[in-house]
């Protein structure tokens, strides 16, 4: 299920009410962390994910991490 909170304004229309959306997978040796960005105000939008099977987009970022707020996924 999908963690949704609020991450404060839009950086292209100034709106209030970005939200930061995380989903965390896990599955065997399979994980997932996906974390999306949006503004419902203009439609912006960043996404991104962390796959532990696919090497390229294992990076020296955390991906517990919002790469957008650096909000902890951890509860």
């Amino acid at each position: 299920m999908a963690d949704i909170q609020p991450a404060g304004s839009c950086e292209k229309c100034q709106g209030a009410s970005v939200t930061c959306k995380h989903n965390h997978f896990e599955q065997e040796d399979l994980w997932i962390h996906s974390w999306e960005h949006k503004c419902p105000d203009c439609g912006d939008r960043n996404t991104v994910a962390f796959r532990s099977d696919e090497p390229d987009t294992l990076t020296e970022e955390d991906p517990t991490k919002c790469p957008y707020c650096g909000r902890d996924a951890s509860p």
